[in-house]
This record gives C-alpha cells, structure tokens and sequence, in this order.
C-alpha cells in the first residue's frame, strides 16, 4: 500500500532527481580513516565467528534543494566487516546498493585491508557491475576483489532515497555488530521523531547548527539467532521515524492517525462520476443479494470479486480500468469491494494495518509506515475480511496481522460533509477451535501381523487449510494424486497401495472456517509393526504425525510468539491381534498442561485410551490457545510441546497370552 500513500506526501518534487550529489550534504567530504593501515582490534572470541561488523554507520539527511525548491533525502552508510570465513567472504565480498530507478549518482568506495595490513583500495570507476537476480531493477551490486580469511572489507556510499515523511532503519542482524550509530539530520523547519524498539531512545544531537538531529549510538549489538516459537525479525533493534512537526504549520502535528484516517477513508470510499458506473456493472454481473442473513451477503460480495478479479501489485487501482481489465492491487480490491458494500447498505469500518512478524503495529507511535494492509471489519457480525488477499474468505486475515492493533477508521457524517474517525483497535487472533488439524485413523493388522491397512482421514480447518484448500483447483489434475499422497505420507511416510485416495472441499473460494479441506484414504504399511523376538512393537505414536521439539540447550532470547491459535485432535483406533496383549496401555496417558484454568488452559497436550474387548480407542488433544507466553514461563510452554514430540516415540508391546 505504501507506494499509494506515497503519492499525497506534501513535500515531493515533481521534478526528476539531478544527477549529481550536493556538494553542501553534511556528508558531502564523507571519509574513512585515511591514515589507517592495520585491522581494528578483536577478541579471540570474534575472531571465531564467521563475520563481525565493526562500524556500522547509517546517516539520512532530509535536504532543501535552493534550486529545485523542493527536499530530498541523502543516506550515507559506512560499513567496516571482519570476514573470517569462506561463508562471511562469500557474503561481504559484494556491495549492494539500492538505487532510485531514475539513476541518480552514487557516490562509493571501498577497499579491503589484508591480515598482513596491505591496503588496496577500490574506486567505483573500477568496481566490477553485476547484474542483481531480479534483473538489476533497484540496485547496482558491486563485486570487492581481493577478500581473504582475516581481511576486513570497509565502504561508504551516499546516495539518493525515494523521498518520504516516515521510515525505519533495521540495526540488528544474524552478524553481531560493534560501534553501531544511526542519525537523522533535517533542516531546522522540519522535526522529526524517533521511536527505538529493542534498544535506547534516540538523542537530540545539538552540535549541529542550523540544522535538526537525531542520533542513537550503540557500542555493540549482539547477533540475533533463529529461534523456534518466536518472530524474530520483529525482536530486531531497529528505528522508527516520522516528520512530527512543520515551521511553517506551527505546532500542529503531522501525519497523525486523525489525518490517515481521513485520507484513506476518502481514498477508499470515494466515487466519481466513472467509478459509480464501473460499480454498477460489476453489480449488475454479480447478481448479489440484498436480502438474507449479513454474513451470507457479505461473503456472496466477497466471493464474487475474488472469483472474477486478479490480484497484480504493479496494476492501477483506479476502478474504471480495474473493471475493465480485472486486474487490481490490493488498494483496488479494496476500493471496490468498500463500493459495493456501501451500496448495498452493509456498514463496516476500514482497518489498516501492518504483519508482526517484522515491524507490529505501534499505536502509540503514530507513523504511516506501519499502514501497510487493508481490512475490512463488519460491526454487525463482529467479522473481518481481507479484501486484498483472494486465498482468504471472510471470517479469516493473514495470522500476522491478527493478535495485534490497527487503525479502525469509521465514516460519519456531519450534515452533507462525510468525514472519518479512527481509533486504534486490537485486532483479535481466531480461536484454537478455528484452526484445526485433526487425524482420524483405523488401523487393521493383517494375520501374520506382517502388514497394516489404515483407514486414514485427516481434516485441515482454518489456518491449516491455508496452505493447500485456495490453490487445490489450480493443481494440474495429473499432479493431485501425488500431493494427496504426500499429504498422508506425512502421517504414514512407508504408506502404499493406495487402494482409496479423495478430498472432500476443494472447490474455489471454499471458506475453510465452514468448510474444511478434508482428505481420505485406505493405504498400507509394513512399519508399524516391529517383530522383537516373540512380542511385537507397535509404534502407534508416529500416528501423530511428525513433532516439534524443543530442546535447546541455549537460554531462551524471546518471549513465545505462535503464529496463530491451533488445535490438533487426534482418534487411533486398533484391535489387538487375537492371542496378544498389551503390557503398556498406560504410557497412552499424558496429561501436560500450562496457563489458563484446569479446564480450559493455554496450552496443554492430553491422550486417554478407553479398551473394549479387543477394541482400543486412543484419543489425543493438543491446544494452543494464545498467541503469546513469557518467556520467564517458557518452561511450561515447552512441556506441552515435548509431551507431543515425546507421544511420537510411544511404542506398545504387544506380547503373546501365556
């Protein structure tokens, strides 16, 4: 969405961006220590990792271009990186510079400095120009020549950004990082705000006469590790910033949420003279109707557009040619679908909002850059609807922009004057019921208990319907019999002789919150049975499908973060082979637990058998119930999920009667 809003900031130029960079920059005479003929110091301990940064310098400078009357935006970044193996040369013996598509003037160099201290210097004259893999749109790679084990490879560039009134800056990576600095620089007509996640609030820097600036100054800034149960990208130290405050505009705060509010109320709702007749058509296409329980008529509109429009990023949104060609971004999707709503008298309440798994939506931070999605909510069914997303139906957004905030923005009318209100609301998660994965199974030993038939069924609701229930009709049909095969592989992997094999709700525009994806089968296998001398070993855990575990041996770095709510019931049915018994039904009894109340916790995972006659019932239930644990808890988070993992090595030994 961004690029739409792009298009109202007040301060862009119209002009093309010169070619050549201002010789007034701040950074204009930018240099490295040009005296400097030996790697910086490290530890032996630093010396062992693959990479480290050891300055990281990151300058943006809002400019006020005299002679095209108009600001522009500069960032300067000076890089030092210690490379101490093939895989850190590997990836920092290349450059990469994003560039403005009109091309504007980079200015760089480089140079790399041996473990013998031999200096050698690379000016981008002679820098070699490498095509990036997306066809060298956006950026100019530079390939640095000379890297060895022990060099530190060391550049700075300024160049021209994309001019904006809101951005952010990562400062954490995968590579840990030493003398870590960020500054904004403005003209003192302009001020900016800062907002640091996962570290120190940026300062106001007051040596700096006649302009503004912020600086947050890091000595160090440790490596992030993958972590499982947890968005760690969204843990990253990184900056928020925004233009807060204009000289010529007094103290009246810019860009607030009062302000998108009404921009993009008006954008999304607003009709001219060709957008009330392109509606009209698709009305008169769609047949929809105006009578009838709300969610059936909001989902008829729904499934209508998504069936007949096309989602593409680079197309116009401008409904006219969207209806025309049926082709639209998501901001189309949007605007058309808010068209027909009105029309028909549905009311519901625009929502904006950003993905948690990298940059969550801050309420109390009031920049645009977090107005990256478009939802719809209906106050009168208490639902959402993700216009842009056509794998999604109503009742269901993306898991990542769920179990955060948004900007819930509200049309109201003052006279003949439409105007809008936003409030930033929470956006709930789908409960655990919505999202199930549950497994059905019969198994049937053979007579020489040498083999087994099952009667498999498993059914996919909500989220993890998502991965397979959209995009089942675009599958070749000579490819579906495969899939539905590795799709029961996955719960028995020796499966064979697929003697029955079909899924249930996979026609297009499917809501997988009424109708979940359901795949059966009969099929074979010859290893859940283990001969051990004159017993037999049934591996009946494996049933479960394979498990997470998690038995990190480091400290837990972050709360746990799921990606959405989920339950997982599992029923294994089986006869005990006549003449045989089983020594260890007990072991089929789990229960783990932790949060909430004994009758409905967080999280738990509980398995129960109930025997009649030969007959064994086995009954397993799995809940994650919150999004979100602490990490000073993380134990009992952890119990739950090994006590499934733990379940999946449960074996019965089926020993012969006496």
């Amino acid at each position: 969405m961004r690029p739409f809003l792009l298009a109202i900031l007040l301060l862009i130029a119209a002009a093309a961006p010169a070619q050549t960079l201002p010789a007034d920059l701040i950074h204009a005479g930018y240099n490295w220590d040009v005296k400097r003929r030996q790697r910086l110091p490290i530890s032996a301990e630093d010396a062992e990792l693959p990479a480290l940064i050891l300055r990281d310098f990151t300058s943006l400078e809002y400019y006020y271009d005299k002679g095209r009357k108009d600001f522009r935006l500069f960032a300067t970044e000076h890089r030092i990186v210690r490379v101490n193996s093939s895989d850190g040369i590997e990836r920092f013996n290349k450059i990469v510079v994003p560039v403005l598509e009109s091309g504007a003037a980079v200015d760089i160099k480089a140079r790399t400095i041996s473990p013998r201290g031999e200096v050698h210097e690379v000016k981008a004259a002679d820098m070699k120009e490498l095509k990036d893999q997306e066809g060298g749109r956006g950026f100019r790679v530079f390939a640095v020549d000379g890297v060895e084990k022990g060099s530190e490879v060391e550049y700075f560039y300024t160049r021209e950004r994309p001019f904006n009134h809101f951005g952010n800056e990562v400062l954490q990576s995968e590579i840990a990082s030493r003398d870590v600095v960020f500054e904004l620089i403005s003209p003192e007509t302009l001020t900016f705000e800062a907002r640091v996640y996962h570290g120190p609030e940026a300062k106001v820097d007051t040596t700096m006469a006649g302009r503004r600036a912020l600086r947050l100054t890091l000595k160090t800034v440790p490596a992030l590790r993958e972590e499982a149960f947890a968005n760690v990208s969204a843990q990253r130290t990184r900056v928020e910033y925004k233009l807060a405050y204009m000289a010529s505009r007094g103290q009246v705060r810019q860009f607030t949420w009062a302000d998108a509010s009404q921009f993009l109320y008006r954008n999304m709702t607003a009709l001219s003279k060709d957008d009330v007749k392109a509606v009209a058509k698709v009305l008169a296409a769609a047949k929809l109707p105006t009578v009838g329980p709300l969610p059936e008529r909001i989902a008829a509109a729904e499934n209508y557009v998504k069936l007949n429009f096309n989602l593409e990023e680079g197309a116009t949104p401008a409904l006219p040619q969207v209806v025309a060609t049926h082709n639209a971004p998501e901001a189309g999707f949007t605007h058309l679908l808010a068209a027909i709503y009105r029309t028909l008298g549905i009311e519901f309440e625009l929502v904006v909002t950003s993905g948690r798994e990298a940059n969550p939506f801050d309420g109390s931070f009031d920049t645009w850059d977090y107005l990256d999605h478009f939802a719809l909510y209906f106050p009168g069914t208490g639902q959402f609807l993700a216009p842009g997303r056509p794998d999604y139906r109503y009742g269901m957004l993306p898991a990542e922009w769920t179990a955060g905030s948004g900007l819930f923005i509200k049309g109201v009318s003052l006279g003949n004057i439409e105007s809008a209100v936003g409030k930033v609301k929470e956006i709930p998660a789908l409960a655990a019921e919505q999202s199930p994965h549950d497994i059905d199974v019969t198994v049937a030993f053979s007579p020489d208990l040498s083999n087994s038939t099952l009667q498999l069924r498993q059914t996919l609701g909500g989220y993890p319907a998502m991965q397979i229930q959209p995009f089942w009709a675009l599958i070749p049909e000579d490819k579906r019999t495969e899939l539905m095969q590795q799709l029961q592989k996955s719960v028995v992997p020796d499966a064979t002789n697929f003697q029955k094999l079909g899924v249930r709700n996979v026609e297009r525009g499917t809501n997988p919150l009424a109708k979940p994806f359901i795949i059966e089968s009969q099929l074979e296998s010859a290893s859940l049975l283990d001969k051990a001398g004159p017993r037999y070993l049934f591996k009946i855990g494996t049933l479960l499908g394979p498990q997470t575990e998690l038995y990190q041996k480091e400290e837990r770095q972050f709360d746990v973060e799921n990606d959405n709510n989920r339950r997982y019931v599992r029923t294994i049915r089986f006869d005990v082979p006549a003449g045989y018994a089983v020594r260890n039904l007990k072991d089929l009894n789990v229960d783990v637990k932790a949060g909430g109340d004994a009758g409905k916790p967080d999280f738990d995972f509980r398995s129960s058998f109930v025997q009649e006659g030969q007959t064994v019932t086995v009954t397993v239930a799995e809940n994650y119930r919150q999004v979100r644990w602490p990490k000073a808890d993380f134990e009992a988070f952890r119990a739950v999920v090994n006590a499934a993992a733990n379940f999946n090595k449960v074996v019965l030994v089926l020993d012969k009667k006496s």
